[in-house]
């Protein structure tokens, strides 16, 4: 007969491993408003580049996930609102999400307690300046948090959309490794690239409705300018109104060097899918699921939605705003005339007549 001993000792350890990934894991609680059923998850670096989905019931919901190392976490809302978490191991945290105009409550962790009272004492705040004092003052205090490079990232680029110059001062106050930390390293090498007045936006991806990946690059051609309406489904009526005026814009400049087109920033593909669906607008409309994190958004400084953004045929940005009257006088301005049939009728007789028999 053979000994079962070994077998036993194999569950046994396979148990103690399972208890032990229990004991490492991340665990965040939380209550949210009534009427919310999903929230996501999404990172600011490469510590956390997946997208994962936390369902909630009955106003409540519990989340674990294991960090290799503090990881930070921005919970994204339906209706866009977003709040940071930091994941450390072993932590368990719990979260207050309010009601529209509530403030946020979390707690548990180091890192969720600092930062929570950064974000406490930041409510009143009203300029750059007294933020970049209070960023130096929480650098000064621990110079090796996890919690600067998410302050660098939601304060100083995506609030204030602020210049390599005064970001870079911060981030050379922080210890050695923290300035290697993933987000800053590649907040550095954006910096590198940076052409003032120059933001050429390639390389960037959309998908349609069918779940079809479009390039941003080859949309309008390369002679038409294209204008981009930035919306998503749960702007409600602002959001769909302003895509509309898309329809508008295109009767208008008929005959101009012209091309439109929409880009939603909906994490929840499936409800812009079903907003979208009794479409009978005569443009092609796109998808970003990666919301108010999408490049577009980021890289030519949207700070609220919806919003307009135009692109000369090269994909550079040379216009945006969210007022329709200030967008008109710029399309009248700018966009240049495309010859009507008689005008190209004519110079390729002209042409034909100079040409050497």
């Amino acid at each position: 007969m053979k000994s079962r001993f070994p077998a036993l000792i194999a569950l046994f350890v396979l148990l103690l491993s399972a208890a032990c990934g229990n004991k490492s894991k991340f665990v965040l609680q939380g209550t949210v408003p009534q009427g919310t059923d999903t929230i996501v998850v999404v990172g600011i670096d490469s510590r956390f580049e997946n997208v994962d989905t936390i369902f909630c019931h009955n106003g409540r919901f519990t989340w674990k996930y294991l960090p290799d190392t503090v990881t930070t976490l921005i919970l994204v809302l339906p209706d866009g609102r977003y709040h940071p978490v930091f994941a450390e191991k072993g932590v368990e945290s719990f979260i207050t999400i309010p009601a529209d105009s509530g403030m946020f409550d979390v707690s548990g962790g180091y890192c969720n307690d600092s930062y929570q009272s950064f974000y406490m004492a930041s409510l009143r705040d009203t300029s750059m300046e007294q933020t970049i004092a209070r960023i130096d003052s929480f650098i000064t205090r621990d110079p090796f948090s996890e919690v600067t490079p998410f302050l660098i990232y939601d304060r100083m680029v995506r609030q204030y959309h602020a210049r390599e110059i005064y970001i870079e001062p911060l981030i050379k106050r922080m210890s050695g490794n923290m300035q290697d930390a993933p987000y800053l390293v590649s907040l550095k090498s954006e910096f590198s690239k940076a052409i003032p007045g120059n933001l050429y936006l390639d390389n960037y991806s959309v998908w349609d409705s069918a779940g079809y990946k479009h390039s941003f690059q080859e949309m309008g051609g390369s002679t038409n300018y294209t204008l981009v309406c930035v919306w998503a489904s749960w702007m409600g009526q602002a959001g769909l109104d302003a895509r509309d005026t898309l329809q508008y814009f295109l009767d208008k400049y008929k005959g101009r060097y012209f091309n439109v087109t929409d880009i939603s920033i909906d994490v929840n593909v499936d409800r812009w899918k079903r907003t979208i669906l009794p479409d009978t607008v005569t443009w092609f409309s796109y998808n970003d699921p990666a919301g108010w994190e999408s490049r577009i958004v980021r890289s030519t400084n949207i700070q609220s939605a919806p919003a307009f953004v135009l692109f000369t045929g090269v994909k550079r940005m040379i216009y945006r705003t969210d007022a329709i009257d200030a967008l008109d006088k710029e399309l009248d301005k700018t966009l240049p005339k495309a010859p009507d049939k008689e005008s190209r009728q004519n110079r390729t007789v002209e042409r034909q007549l100079r040409t050497p028999k």
